[in-house]
């Protein structure tokens, strides 16, 4: 009873519509567990990093007692190959082996890969043969090859990675029913000296 989803934590939200891939390290321990009311709908399971079940049972700040049931476990070399259906997009993507950047000292040890934004992501794009999308402008919003959505639409295209559109992604995952938990983060992006802006 309950879908199986995999749980992915990015710090780049506005970066979910270019993601074409989830990577996990393919010798770290994963587990399924079930989920709790109060955690998306109660019914859905979690693919998470085992290592990292007791933090997120404080993320999602369960009733004391409460823990999530792991229902298997297994090397993550078991997951490469398998697919998972995006949450936003009409498309399927693959689970891939990523690096050892794959830890257990945060997120939930399954990495969210978007080829067209960010070195690791792209180099790990080029070996798995991952298409490059970057669908964002010059300017830094979004471009029509963030529309389609099979949530939202074309409801992303001209909005600011960095404002709107990132406002509008978690919107989007919450109402698809894919957002388990938004938490601000500090994110450093490069900025230009003179104008103050990235």
């Amino acid at each position: 009873d309950g879908k199986l989803k995999v749980a992915i934590w990015t710090t780049t939200p506005w970066t979910i519509p270019a993601n074409l891939a989830v990577a996990v390290n393919p010798e770290m321990e994963y587990c399924v567990v079930d989920a709790k009311e109060g955690v998306l709908d109660g019914k859905t399971k979690l693919l998470v990093a085992t290592g990292l079940v007791k933090t997120l049972e404080s993320k999602f700040e369960l009733p004391e007692g409460e823990n999530f049931e792991v229902l298997a476990t297994f090397l993550g070399e078991a997951l490469v190959g398998t697919t998972y259906q995006h949450p936003l997009y009409d498309r399927t993507s693959p689970v891939i082996a990523g690096g050892d950047y794959i830890t257990t000292e945060s997120g939930t040890g399954l990495v969210h890969t978007a080829p067209g934004h960010g070195q690791e992501d792209y180099l790990t794009g080029i070996k798995y043969g991952l298409e490059l999308l970057s669908p964002v402008d010059d300017v830094g919003r979004f471009t029509t090859d963030a529309g389609g959505s099979t949530v939202v639409g074309d409801d992303f295209v001209g909005k600011s990675v960095l404002g709107e559109g990132n406002t509008a992604v978690i919107e989007a995952l919450e109402e698809a029913g894919a957002l388990l938990r938004a938490e601000d983060y500090g994110h450093k992006y490069p900025y230009d000296w003179r104008t103050k802006k990235p």
